[in-house]
C-alpha cells in the first residue's frame, strides 16, 4: 500500500495505491466531502461494485447514475442527463460525486463536476489499468465530438483518488492490456524500470507487478503534473506520447481498434517517426514494436487508411498554429516533446511502416 501526494496547492490531494474499496470510508471521513454523495458508475462496474460503496457510506445520503458502457458515452447528451439528474437529486456544492469505473466514468465525471455549480467535490475509484495509472489523474476531464477525442473538456482535480488493485482481478484479458498501453507509454518517457519491468515479465506474472507498474506510473504522472498542471510550461506535453498519432487511428477506426490498440500503434509509428528523423536507433522503434506485439496489443498498419488518420489529426488539441506536435523518444526513458513535422513526410514514413510489414 502507498499514498502518494499530488501537491498543487491548494488544488492538492492524495492517491490510495493498493487499499480495500471496503476501507474507502475511513478516507472520506478524514475530509470534509458533505453529506451527500452521487455514485456515477456503468452497468458493468456498479454491478460489481456499487453496493460495496453505498454500504460504505450507509450514514450518508447516496444517489446512484449508471450509464451504459464504452466510449460513446463520453457526449454532451449524457452530461446533461447527469446534470439534470443532480438538480433532481438536490445535489449542492457541499456535496460529492463519486467516479466508480474506467477512463470513460472518470473523464465524463471529472467534466460534469467541474461545470455542475461551477465546480463540486469528486472522488475517482478507478477500476481498471488504464485508469487507475492514466485517466483518473492529473485533472484533465473530457469528452468527444465526431471530430475527435476529448476536445471538450476542462482541468479540474479530483479530492482524492482511491485505488484498489484487487478490481483488477474482474477484468478479462483485452481490457487489461488497454492499460499496459499507458504503461508502455510511461517507460518510454521517463521511467526505463516500467519499460524493462514490461520486458522481463511473463503475462502470468503480471499481476504479481500490479502495485509497482501501477506505483511507479503514478510517480511519473504525478511528477509531470505538479511542475505544469495545466499545460502551460509545455513539460506536460510528453504524456502525449503515442497520443497524437493514437488518437486519430482510434477515432478513425473507433470499431475497430480499442484506446490502448490505438495508443500502441500511435507508439510504434512515432517511435519510426523518431529513427527515421534520426532522433533516436532503430533498436527503440523495435523494442516498442516487441513490446506490443507481447502483451497482445495491435502491431499493424496494414488496415489502416493514414491519409484519414492524418487529415483527423488536423482536430487534435495537441497542434499549434497549424502544425502537428509530436513527443518523439530520444531512448527508453528519455523524449524530446514538441517536434513539428510536415504532413506529407508523416504519411510517407509511416507508408514505409506498411510497405516493411508486407516483406
Amino acid at each position: 500500500m502507498e499514498k502518494i501526494k499530488v501537491s498543487l496547492g491548494e488544488n492538492s490531494y492524495y492517491i490510495y495505491i493498493g487499499y480495500h474499496l471496503e476501507k474507502i470510508k475511513r478516507e472520506i471521513e478524514k475530509l470534509n466531502f458533505g453529506n451527500k454523495f452521487v455514485i456515477l458508475s456503468d452497468k458493468n462496474v456498479f454491478k460489481l461494485y456499487g453496493e460495496i460503496i453505498k454500504k460504505t457510506l450507509e450514514n450518508k445520503t447516496v444517489h446512484c447514475i449508471v450509464l451504459s458502457c464504452g466510449e460513446k458515452q463520453k457526449n454532451f447528451n449524457n452530461v446533461l442527463k447527469i446534470i439534470n439528474q443532480l438538480v433532481k437529486f438536490k445535489i449542492n456544492r457541499d456535496d460529492t460525486i463519486i467516479n466508480l469505473g474506467g477512463g470513460v466514468i472518470n473523464d465524463i465525471g471529472g467534466f460534469v463536476s467541474s461545470i455542475y455549480m461551477r465546480g463540486i467535490k469528486y472522488i475517482s475509484i478507478p477500476t481498471t489499468l488504464l485508469a487507475q495509472v492514466d485517466a483518473s489523474i492529473g485533472g484533465k476531464t473530457g469528452i468527444n465530438l465526431k471530430f475527435g477525442k476529448n476536445l471538450i473538456g476542462t482541468f479540474y482535480q479530483p479530492s482524492l483518488v482511491y485505488i484498489d488493485l484487487n478490481t483488477l482481478d474482474t477484468l478479462p484479458y483485452r481490457e487489461i492490456k488497454q492499460g499496459i498501453a499507458e504503461l508502455i507509454k510511461y517507460g518510454v518517457i521517463k521511467n526505463e524500470k516500467i519499460f524493462e519491468t514490461l520486458e522481463k515479465v511473463k503475462l502470468k506474472e503480471l499481476k504479481d507487478n500490479y502495485e509497482f507498474l501501477v506505483k511507479e506510473s503514478v510517480k511519473v504522472k504525478v511528477d509531470v503534473v505538479e511542475k505544469d498542471e495545466k499545460e502551460k510550461k509545455g513539460l506536460r506535453e510528453i504524456l502525449n506520447f503515442g497520443h497524437t498519432l493514437g488518437h486519430g487511428i482510434e477515432i478513425t477506426n473507433i470499431k475497430k481498434f480499442s484506446h490502448g490498440d490505438a495508443v500502441c500503434l500511435g507508439m510504434i509509428g512515432e517511435s519510426y517517426i523518431a529513427f527515421k528523423k534520426g532522433l533516436c536507433d532503430n533498436d527503440v522503434y523495435i523494442r516498442i514494436k516487441n513490446l506490443g506485439r507481447k502483451f497482445k496489443l495491435k502491431t499493424s498498419f496494414e488496415k489502416l487508411d493514414l491519409k484519414k488518420v492524418v487529415e483527423f489529426m488536423r482536430y487534435d488539441k495537441k497542434i499549434k498554429k497549424g502544425n502537428l506536435r509530436f513527443v518523439l523518444p530520444e531512448k527508453i526513458g528519455k523524449v524530446i516533446p514538441g517536434v513539428e513535422i510536415d504532413e506529407i513526410e508523416i504519411i510517407k514514413i509511416l507508408e514505409e511502416i506498411k510497405k516493411n510489414e508486407k516483406n
